[in-house]
């Protein structure tokens, strides 16, 4: 909407939403407005598991625990965003961040 402020990545997981074929760019960009811009430079969105969960890899661990404690809060932003249930948790790991 004319003269409201939105993030690349709101605007991106909006319309990523409506298109199944973009599922894994449309939960990645969702991820990243949950997280909030400082805490999305840590982290990457690797997929979903088997199990509906959220593979999310931190740069650290007190990044990757950041996101444990914020995981409830997260998983709902994500659902919300996606219009879904998408993310049943997230399963949180310690690696290098994809570019």
């Amino acid at each position: 909407m004319r003269g409201q402020r939105r993030s690349v990545a709101s605007l991106l997981a909006e319309t990523l939403a409506r298109r199944r074929d973009a599922a894994p760019a449309a939960l990645a960009a969702a991820l990243a407005e949950a997280c909030g811009p400082q805490l999305a430079r840590q982290v990457s969105c690797r997929g979903l598991t088997r199990d509906g969960l959220v593979l999310v890899v931190a740069t650290g661990e007190d990044w990757a625990q950041q996101v444990r404690d914020l995981a409830p809060q997260l998983c709902q932003k994500l659902n919300e965003r996606l219009g879904r249930q998408a993310a049943l948790g997230l399963d949180v790991r310690v690696g290098a961040k994809r570019p």
